[in-house]
C-alpha cells in the first residue's frame, strides 16, 4: 500500500495510525536515506499488514508510551565481556531479536520540539534523558538500545516458573539477586531469559535512553511488544516517543513544568525513586542545561 507523507507526519506517526512498526516501514523504504526527515509529498510503501483506509495521512497525534521501571541505577555502557553482536533466539518461539539496530540519534532541535510537545522546558526533557540514559546515548557501542533487566518483573511475567530453576532471572524486588543482575551484562541476562521465554524476557526490561519498560508497550502505542522492541532499535526517536507517551498517559508532563522532580521521579522511577538519587539527579542536570 502507498502513503503521501502529509504536513505534520513523521514515521512513529504514520507507523501508529498504520498499525505497524518503524522499523517495519524503514525496511520496505530502502530509498529512505534519514528516516528522522520526511517531505511532504514523499511516497513511502506500507508493508502489508497496514490497517486499510488509513494511508491519506489526516489526524492521529504521536503513539502514547510506557512507564519506566519501578527502581534501577542508571544504565551504563555494556562492558568488554561479550562484544558479540549475535541475534537472541529461543527454541520456544521463531522471534529473533537483531544483533544490532539503526541506532539513529537524536538531534537538540528534537529535544525542543518534545518539550514543545509537553509544554516544558527543553532542558527538563535533556535532564530526563541524561539521568535515565547514564548522560550519553540510548544506544551502546555495539547499536543496540540500552537496557536493564529486572529479575522481578521476569518473574511475574512468568508467573514464578523459573523461581527455582532460574533463581538469578526470576526473584522477588527485596531479593538481593535484583541488584546482583545490575551488574551484569544486561545483554547476557537478556539472552538467557529470551531462550526461556521471549515475550516474557522483553516485557521485563527498560528500554533506550528513556528506560521505558517493555510490559508497558500498549500504553505506549505500540500494538504488541515485539513492534515495541523493534522500535528500540531504530532510533533514539523512538525512545523519545515512548517518554513523551508515558509522560502524557501518567499526567507527568505538569511535574516537569513545575520542576518537581521528586513527584516526577515518583511517578517515572516508583516509590524506590530516592535510593537512586533520580529527583535529585535530575534537578542538578535540570540546571546545567539550563545555564547552557
Amino acid at each position: 500500500m502507498n502513503y503521501v507523507v502529509q504536513a505534520g507526519d513523521t514515521l512513529s506517526k504514520i507507523a501508529s495510525r498504520n498499525g505497524l512498526s518503524v522499523r517495519e516501514i524503514v525496511s520496505a523504504n530502502p530509498q529512505l536515506t534519514n528516516p528522522n526527515a520526511l517531505s511532504i509529498g514523499q511516497r513511502l510503501v506500507l508493508p502489508a499488514g497496514a490497517d486499510a483506509g488509513s494511508s491519506g495521512g489526516g489526524g492521529g497525534g504521536e503513539g502514547s508510551t510506557n512507564a519506566a521501571s519501578d527502581t534501577r541505577p542508571t544504565t551504563t555502557e555494556t562492558s568488554g565481556a561479550n562484544r558479540s553482536n549475535v541475534p537472541l533466539t529461543s527454541p520456544n518461539s521463531d522471534w529473533i531479536l537483531p544483533g544490532e539496530g539503526l541506532a539513529l540519534k537524536l538531534v537538540p532541535t528534537d529535544f525542543a520540539n518534545a518539550a514543545r510537545e509537553l509544554g516544558c522546558e527543553t532542558a527538563a526533557v535533556r535532564a530526563v534523558a541524561e539521568v535515565e540514559s547514564g548522560g550519553r546515548s540510548g544506544f551502546d557501542a555495539q547499536k543496540r538500545p540500552k537496557i536493564l533487566f529486572e529479575v522481578h518483573k521476569f518473574r511475574k511475567h512468568t508467573a514464578r516458573r523459573y523461581d527455582q530453576s532460574h533463581p538469578h532471572l526470576s526473584a522477588p524486588y527485596e531479593s538481593a539477586r535484583r541488584r546482583e543482575s545490575y551488574r551484569k551484562d544486561q545483554w547476557q541476562v537478556l539472552r538467557e531469559a529470551f531462550t526461556l521465554d521471549p515475550e516474557a524476557a522483553v516485557k521485563s526490561c527498560s528500554w533506550g535512553m528513556f528506560q521505558v519498560m517493555g510490559e508497558n508497550h500498549v500504553m505506549c502505542g505500540w500494538r504488541n511488544v515485539r513492534t515495541f522492541v523493534e522500535d528500540m532499535f531504530v532510533s533514539e526517536a523512538q525512545h523519545m516517543r515512548a517518554f513523551l507517551g508515558f509522560c502524557r498517559d501518567k499526567r507527568l508532563t505538569r511535574h516537569l513544568l513545575t520542576k518537581n522532580w521528586a513527584a516526577f521521579a515518583l511517578g517515572y522511577n516508583g516509590a524506590d525513586y530516592a535510593s537512586n538519587q533520580y529527583d535529585t539527579k535530575m534537578a542538578e542536570a535540570y540546571r546545567r542545561y539550563n545555564r547552557s
